[in-house]
């Protein structure tokens, strides 16, 4: 298989301080890579030099075939899909979800005055709404949504853009249980699409992966420290080696559950 994302050899120095440190990784089309690792280990940071707004001080960033630095990167943005709930856009208050999530058709944060929005293209804001759980959603306030709500919005909002990449910084940060389960439940099911994206996603946490997640990243201190297989990646030596703690790892119904004790492993 293709990839969709591939870092080679990528570092950025700020400052004298080393925020990535000769990162090299594949994302294979299609699948969902989940990057793991502690608070300051530079996860954000490669989330920001994948979709372009971080420029690496040496390596090369190629993105669906593209290589930064000889592409124009505002082209290759309308292909990735970024969500950060930490750092949402700033939508109007008065814009309807429906609204919301019709601008991912111009990449915009507004519905442009001048463009006309046919019949065919509000039909697939439409589907793409009752796809992920909202059906009916469509003319409420999009500030009156729940975060997870939000979250499930701005997802229609990337397939409506026709997006190839979705990256996900942290996309349950801050829901309850229930709002965390059907989120996941959400990307579940869009990676289950036959025309689904290639998903990258930053966690903390194992009960965050959907199950779809078919390669895992460890990263630490700007490093790669490991990437392989779930099965491989996620278990207790790891884990413990990753965050400095001792780790309980449990596998239930295809899902990752993780238990964090004190002390050193």
């Amino acid at each position: 298989m293709t990839s969709t994302v591939e870092l080679r050899n990528v570092s950025i120095v700020r400052g004298g301080h080393r925020i990535l440190d000769d990162v090299s990784l594949a994302v294979e089309a299609g699948t969902c890579c989940a990057i793991l690792g502690p608070n300051g280990s530079g996860k954000s940071a490669l989330m920001a030099v994948i979709s372009g707004y971080l420029w690496p001080s040496s390596g090369a960033v190629i993105v669906d075939g593209q290589v930064y630095g000889r592409v124009c990167l505002s082209d290759v943005r309308r292909t990735i899909g970024l969500i950060e709930p930490s750092r949402t856009p700033a939508f109007s208050g008065t814009m309807r979800v429906r609204d919301v999530v019709a601008t991912g058709l111009f990449g915009t944060l507004m519905l442009p005055v001048r463009r006309l929005i046919d019949p065919s293209q509000w039909d697939r804001v439409d589907a793409e709404l009752a796809r992920l759980g909202l059906a009916g959603f469509g003319p409420r306030l999009y500030r009156t949504l729940s975060t997870g709500e939000q979250m499930k919005a701005l997802l229609a909002r990337a397939m409506v853009a026709d997006a190839r990449l979705l990256l996900l910084d942290e996309p349950t940060v801050g829901l309850d249980m229930g709002m965390r389960a059907a989120c996941i439940a959400a990307l579940d099911r869009l990676l289950a699409r036959a025309d689904g994206p290639t998903v990258v996603l930053v966690s903390h946490h194992l009960d965050e992966l959907p199950q779809a997640v078919a390669q895992v990243v460890l990263i630490k201190h700007g490093r790669v420290v490991g990437q392989g297989a779930p099965e491989e990646m996620l278990t207790s030596e790891t884990l413990g080696e990753l965050f400095d703690c001792r780790v309980d790892v449990l596998r239930q119904d295809g899902r990752f559950l993780a238990t964090a004790r004190g002390g050193r492993p």
